[in-house]
């Protein structure tokens, strides 16, 4: 057991890097997410470009390029930027935040899986902007994030003391320069499994940084609320990490 409290790190650092690796080595969340973004994109009228927004390591980049001519990675984190070059070595990176990315062509997919954690409220509806901005007509646009009823959030509320909830994102996309987009709301149904104790709270120290956490708890308490809520009667440990995926469609 660990006498410290729950380690807080930032997107940017090595720290958050091998934290992700841990969270996705144990999720179902990533195969989800590949299952719904199939049928989505099988329903697009064009394939030439995509843009996946906060592309991390590339692995979803990579799935990408396999669909689309041209495949372009927004990513400002240098040790993930590091990865995503040998996971997609014919894709265009382009190191920067969202909000200063200016990518050179508009998209008929863009992909921001996560991302929204990391961004100030205060930027939202910016951010929502320059996504829909990238949008080719008939282009598609995939937001997602945590539902905010899961465990995972529900952990986030009882210890960071808030949670993210993308309807919020609903009215701003339906109201977004350049004329209406059709939004519609999907809940994808994912898990977290780990066999023991100790990787079940490390993982879900990395979804607890997911906000900024001013006060973070012990460790010693983490791991009484993971045994106590997440614990299988068959052994091992499980809770639910259901992504909403907010779709917004440009009208041709």
């Amino acid at each position: 057991m660990r006498n410290s409290h729950v380690a807080t790190f930032d997107s940017g650092t090595p720290e958050y890097t091998k934290a992700f690796h841990t969270f996705l080595a144990h999720t179902d969340q990533k195969d989800k997410a590949l299952e719904w973004l199939e049928r989505e994109i099988g329903g697009l009228t064009r394939l030439e470009t995509a843009i996946d927004a906060g592309a991390g390591t590339g692995k979803l980049t990579a799935w990408l390029a396999a669909r689309f001519a041209t495949v372009i990675g927004v990513e400002p984190n240098p040790s993930l930027a590091a990865e995503f070059r040998l996971a997609c070595p014919t894709a265009t990176l382009i190191p920067e935040t969202i909000l200063a990315a200016k990518p050179d062509r508009t998209a008929d997919f863009v992909l921001c899986s996560h991302v929204f954690y990391y961004i100030p409220r205060t930027e939202w509806v910016a951010t929502i902007h320059q996504l829909i901005g990238w949008l080719a007509p008939g282009g598609v646009l995939a937001i997602a994030i945590q539902n905010p009823d899961t465990d995972c959030m529900d952990m986030v509320k009882h210890f960071v003391g808030r949670r993210l909830d993308l309807r919020e994102l609903s009215a701003i996309a339906e109201s977004a320069p350049g004329g209406p987009c059709d939004a519609r709301l999907d809940t994808v149904e994912a898990y977290i499994r780990a066999e023991d104790l100790q990787t079940a709270c490390e993982v879900a120290e990395f979804i607890l940084n997911v906000l900024p956490m001013p006060n973070p708890p012990f460790w010693a308490d983490l791991e009484k609320y993971v045994a106590s809520r997440f614990a299988r009667p068959g052994g091992g440990f499980e809770y639910s990490c259901h992504q909403d995926f907010l779709r917004i469609a440009r009208r041709p």
